[in-house]
């Protein structure tokens, strides 16, 4: 009787993790307000629920800001258990910046094996931009996170046949069209095209 092979940690995803974390992170401490526009409105989102729901960039409630308000709620979330502070607000972005890597890892790896998929999420961990834009406030990697999550899902409803999954996607393509409205929708038509290929 055979026995089945024991999991082995990928000590080389590991090492590309905390990469991307050291790129992602470093120096955001000596970030003050980071972006001050949306730093003033994650201030403003901790003074009542009413501010918080609307993502109002000022404390009496009356404006919101230029986005809609899902990133906004998490940045003020780390701001209420961490106080405001630049890298507070900042942290949910490196940390999605993180993520996104190890999402790329596993959505490659099913199709095109191991090497490919340590590649791909290395490239991705050392992209400059999507170091930068993962060391500010801004909605953007928030944004990529949310779209390869529902990219994920979408692929392993597919090849499973859980449409749960399927459903679940667009479901998170949603969440991402409330950070950063039509840019969410781009990745739609990619997915689906893609979802056929790997179907046949």
């Amino acid at each position: 009787m055979s026995t089945p092979k024991s999991k082995k940690n990928d000590y080389i995803l590991v090492a590309i993790a905390l990469l991307a974390a050291f790129l992602n992170m470093f120096n955001i401490w000596q970030d003050q307000t980071a972006n001050g526009y949306y730093t003033a409105a994650v201030t403003s989102m901790l003074q009542s629920f009413h501010n918080f729901f609307f993502a109002s960039f000022d404390p009496a409630g009356y404006v919101t800001v230029d986005k809609p308000p899902v990133t906004f709620w998490i940045q003020t979330i780390s701001a209420y258990v961490f106080g405001v502070h630049g890298w507070s607000v900042i942290l949910p972005q490196a940390l999605a910046g993180v993520g996104s890597v190890l999402l790329m890892y596993i959505l490659i790896k099913p199709t095109f094996g191991k090497m490919s998929a340590r590649l791909a999420s290395l490239a991705f961990a050392c992209t400059p931009i999507a170091a930068a834009v993962s060391r500010t406030n801004n909605v953007d990697s928030m944004l990529v996170f949310t779209l390869v999550l529902a990219t994920w899902m979408l692929f392993r409803g597919i090849r499973g046949s859980k449409w749960g999954f399927v459903v679940a996607a667009f479901g998170v393509v949603g969440v991402a069209f409330n950070m950063k409205m039509l840019q969410a929708y781009m990745v739609m038509n990619i997915s689906v095209r893609q979802s056929r290929w790997v179907n046949e």
